[in-house]
């Protein structure tokens, strides 16, 4: 799934309890957002509809994060929903 304008793009993968809030998303390729760069993973949540207070993990390029990170051309960003119980 492709989303906005070439040349700017992230790439941005779903844990499987977040993917239910893009429609079509493909768990093998993930989000491809072509205006990711620039913008905070925060507004590209948001701009993707995805509850920012279910996401509770930010992973850029297999790296923690913070939703306050700002994205840059090439990145794979990895949004997760961590639950627990017991």
């Amino acid at each position: 799934m492709r989303v906005g304008e070439p040349d700017m793009s992230i790439t941005l993968k779903l844990s499987p309890l977040l993917r239910k809030y893009v429609p079509d998303y493909d768990h093998d390729e993930g989000v491809v957002v072509e205006n990711g760069v620039g913008k905070k993973v925060s507004r590209i949540a948001q701009e993707l509809s995805i509850p920012r207070d279910r996401i509770t993990m930010v992973i850029v390029n297999h790296r923690p994060s913070r939703m306050g990170y700002i994205a840059r051309k090439g990145d794979l960003i990895l949004l997760g929903m961590v639950i627990g119980g017991g």
